[in-house]
């Protein structure tokens, strides 16, 4: 093993439906920084809109360590899965080093902005004026959630819409905690962060730190089970599946004030009807529902 390389990047061209499986399966075996690139030139991350719908290049990158080839044959064998049933062609790897890896996403990730309010910097931009938004802290990492997919972006677009200064919200499968995050610099005085993964809670209490909202979001490792229903918040976010969503829908009242709102992201458009019926099953209707790509997002209220 040639001691100056140090990273693997593997890439894989797919299908835009396959972006998020792809996504979470270099997440699960990766280190958490991976980049979407659109053929024609198109950069998701500088919040341009795609002018077709093609191949998309998903990359990620992996340590190169002791057990990168254990994480480079499960993320293989993960990608054959995938091509049994989808347009996607096979696993390209390449050796890089430290400077190329850190040039390689750098270059895919930049400032955006998200409705009227919300900036979202990495840090290592240090000349970007934000004007009258409130600038988020955050880097690519190990945890889902930089703003940059399209379940993140409807969420924070609806959060905007939906906080009520001094609220309290909870935020399920919270990922990096971009959107606690938010709600707390949007106006929110506590927020709960629950997420299954420890590693995403890891990254969710640093970047909360890196935010200076500490005082407002405390997170925690577990899942609505987890939590009584003695406090309840004016504010749910579910940015999680279509069947995780249909699973706690029932359960969601329990934890909801009155007059109350919940936002349910990361449901395929395709299953848009399938969830509005369990929606109005579990005694809910729809306050709102907007569209991205292949994505749709709901606001929900009693």
């Amino acid at each position: 093993m040639n001691p100056d390389i140090t990273w693997i990047e593997l890439s894989v061209k797919t299908h835009s439906e396959f972006v998020e499986p792809i996504s979470e399966l270099f997440s699960t075996y990766g280190d958490g920084n991976n980049v979407v690139e659109i053929e024609g030139g198109y950069n998701p991350d500088e919040g341009e809109i795609p002018p077709y719908q093609g191949w998309v290049t998903v990359k990620t990158y992996i340590p190169k360590d002791s057990t990168y080839l254990k994480k480079q044959g499960a993320i293989q064998a993960g990608i054959e899965l995938f091509r049994l049933v989808g347009q996607i062609q096979s696993l390209k790897c390449k050796e890089l080093y430290e400077t190329e890896w850190r040039q390689a996403y750098k270059k895919h990730i930049g400032p955006i902005t998200i409705g009227k309010r919300i900036a979202i910097v990495p840090s290592w931009v240090n000349d970007y004026n934000p004007g009258c938004r409130f600038v988020i802290k955050l880097d690519p990492g190990l945890a889902f959630g930089t703003g940059h997919h399209p379940t993140t972006k409807m969420c924070l677009e609806l959060v905007e819409n939906l906080i009520e200064p001094g609220s309290t919200v909870l935020d399920l499968g919270c990922g990096s905690a971009i959107l606690s995050i938010a709600a707390a610099k949007l106006g929110a005085k506590q927020v709960t962060a629950l997420d299954i993964d420890p590693q995403a809670i890891r990254a969710a209490e640093q970047n909360v730190i890196d935010n200076d909202v500490g005082g407002i979001v405390n997170s925690y490792l577990g899942s609505l089970n987890d939590i009584g229903v003695q406090k309840k918040c004016q504010l749910l976010i579910a940015n999680i599946s279509s069947k995780v969503i249909i699973d706690i829908l029932p359960k969601i009242s329990a934890h909801l004030d009155s007059g109350g709102k919940a936002i349910l992201s990361g449901i395929v458009v395709d299953r848009k009807k399938v969830i509005e019926g369990h929606i109005r099953d579990a005694g809910f209707q729809v306050h709102n529902d907007i569209i991205s790509e292949d994505w749709v997002c709901f606001s929900v209220y009693k």
